[in-house]
Order: structure tokens, then sequence, then C-alpha cells
């Protein structure tokens, strides 16, 4: 996914899909928000602040959902494993914008290194999260492997899409093929 500077309409229209993914994954997934794939997502499309922004209203529309509409239980530890997904998900946006700032590019190879790179850092913080406050049996890797596809059909999936926002899905798809041919 070669970043092109984006306009600010592009970027705004791709900021509210992402809202939108997080509400509708919210609903549909409660516990299996794809926080790594969207991390990925914003810091190879968005400048950092801007990406900081939108992963913490993605954490915060989750937790509003959890609470409001799903009925996550409001004890002080529920609370505390909340407030550990936020921190872990912007960690995760740094630790995704550090792979693309290292590599130098947002290339496909950059972006699934970015991505795993997301997605190890934000179950590895959880982790530790959770030898404090309980659910350590959820790191188990029957789950583990379940949250990574998840993620990656998120990650795919919108990734796709931010291509044909952008406009250059289809212009690289016949670049490759006139390569080809």
């Amino acid at each position: 996914m070669q970043h092109v500077q984006s306009s600010s309409s592009v970027q705004n229209v791709w900021a509210g899909v992402l809202a939108t993914s997080s509400v509708l994954g919210s609903l549909a997934l409660a516990c299996m928000f794809p926080f790594a794939a969207i991390a990925t997502l914003l810091a190879a499309t968005l400048p950092f602040r801007k990406a900081a922004v939108w992963m913490g209203a993605a954490w915060f529309t989750n937790q509003l959902i959890g609470y409001m509409v799903l009925g996550y239980p409001q004890t002080a530890n529920s609370f505390g494993h909340g407030l550990a997904i936020g921190v872990t998900a912007l960690a995760t946006l740094g630790v995704a914008k550090a792979v693309f700032s290292l590599r130098g590019d947002r290339s496909l190879v950059s972006s699934l290194l970015a991505f795993g790179a997301a997605f190890f850092a934000f179950e590895a913080l959880l982790y530790v999260a959770a030898l404090y406050l309980g659910g350590v049996q959820n790191f188990v890797p029957s789950i583990v492997w379940m949250i990574a596809q998840n993620d990656m059909l998120w990650f795919a999936g919108l990734g796709l899409l931010y291509l044909v926002l952008d406009g250059t899905l289809f212009s690289r798809i016949a670049t490759r093929t006139r390569a080809q041919g």
C-alpha cells in the first residue's frame, strides 16, 4: 500500500469510514475489535497526530458501545481493562508508525511488517496488563489465532477500500498488468 499524499477530503472520508467501521465492528464483534488493523491503516494513511485522534476515537467508541449497549460490567477491573486497551491501541499505532519510518516507505511489504509488529505489540501489551488485571487465559494460541484472523480480514478489506477511495487501486492493477504483458 504505497502511501500517496492524499487530499484532505480523501483523509476525511477515510477517517469517516474507519469511524463507521469502529462502530459496526464494536457492535458485531465486541471484544474482537481489530485494533491492530485499524492502527496500522491509520499509521499508513494519516499524519501521526490525526491518526492518534482517530485511534482514540475508535477505542472510545468501542468502550461506549461495550458499556452502554453490550452490557460490559461496570467494575473497577473492567474499566482497568478498557483503559489498558486504550493505552495499548495508541502504543500499537506508534509501533506501526515506527515500522513505516524505519522502512522509509508504505509499500505492501512495509504494510505487512507494520501490521505484524502492531498485532504482536497489541497482544503482548494486553498480556502484560492481563498479568495484573486478570484474563491471561484469553491468550491461549487458539484465541490469539482467532483474533489474528479477524484482524487480517479487517486489514485486507479496509486496506483495499482505502486504495479504492484514494483512486490508486485500479491504476496499480493496470500498471502490474502492463508490466507482466
